[in-house]
């Protein structure tokens, strides 16, 4: 009885410890790790397989990119920032790094225009400029001129005159047709004095209005940019470009003698 209780034991130990089926293995469901494999780009296991790591190597970083060899994913170059071009001579209209400002604007400067020929006498008066309501200014007007002038309201005239000129004759031509002469001798050395004849034809309201020429423009024009620095407070430059329209110019010795007188009666 003893020996059979012994033999039983012996075959049920054999049988449990000698059992390799599913059933008595404590492993089941439990994944198998694949074996180390050798260090290789292209040997990439199925994916939710776990690997153990080869032997001296190591497991790659968990934040790598997508693309092979680690590298993160490739970016495009950075926006370019457009600034505008800065005003020649001056500043740069970036004030901070990164921030664009409005593109500067140069400076305006506001010109009163040239005054404005024709508008009334034509028939032999050459050159004619209406300058204000009571003046105008123009060339030496032929006979049949006068004539036009006086048909047009005009009570005087003035001629300014070269040195030495003889005047006589228009000064008959013009008080025969009922209009008063003023006859101004002006050149670079009487400018001063040409000036102060000059604004007091002008204002002389029993003369209004009044016609003002001579032979080519130029005293014309000089005695007008006086006028217009001083009676008028014009700025040199809108001066210049009303004077320029009434005949005044910087082209000839006679002219740059003027501008000479000019300047160092009036300034600039």
């Amino acid at each position: 009885m003893r020996r059979k209780l012994l033999l039983t034991a012996v075959l049920v130990a054999g049988v449990v410890g000698g059992c390799r089926h599913k059933c008595c293995s404590s492993s089941v469901g439990t994944p198998r790790p694949y074996l180390p494999l050798p260090p290789s780009p292209g040997n990439i296991p199925p994916p939710g397989v776990p690997i153990s790591p080869a032997p001296g190597g190591q497991l790659p970083p968990a934040d790598l990119g997508a693309f092979p060899g680690g590298s993160a994913a490739p970016r495009g170059p950075a926006p370019e920032i457009l600034l505008p071009d800065p005003v020649p001579g001056g500043k740069s209209s970036l004030s901070s790094p990164g921030v664009l400002q409005p593109p500067a604007r140069a400076p305006q400067v506001t010109q009163e225009p040239p005054v404005a020929a024709g508008a009334e006498p034509a028939g032999g008066v050459p050159g004619f400029v209406r300058v204000n309501p009571t003046a105008a200014s123009g060339r030496r007007p032929a006979l049949d001129g006068f004539d036009t002038l006086k048909r047009q309201g005009f009570r005087s005239v003035v001629y300014l005159h070269a040195a030495g000129a003889d005047v006589a004759a228009v000064r008959d031509v013009a008080e025969k047709k009922g209009l008063t002469f003023t006859a101004i001798e002006t050149t670079p050395e009487t400018l001063p004095a040409a000036a102060t004849a000059f604004d007091r034809a002008l204002l002389d309201r029993s003369a209004q209005p009044v016609y003002v020429f001579d032979d080519d423009g130029l005293r014309a024009g000089a005695l007008w940019y006086v006028r217009f620095r001083t009676a008028d407070q014009l700025s040199p430059e809108v001066a210049r470009i009303r004077a320029r329209g009434l005949g005044l110019t910087d082209e000839s010795d006679e002219a740059r003698a003027y501008w000479v007188a000019i300047q160092q009666h009036v300034g600039r």
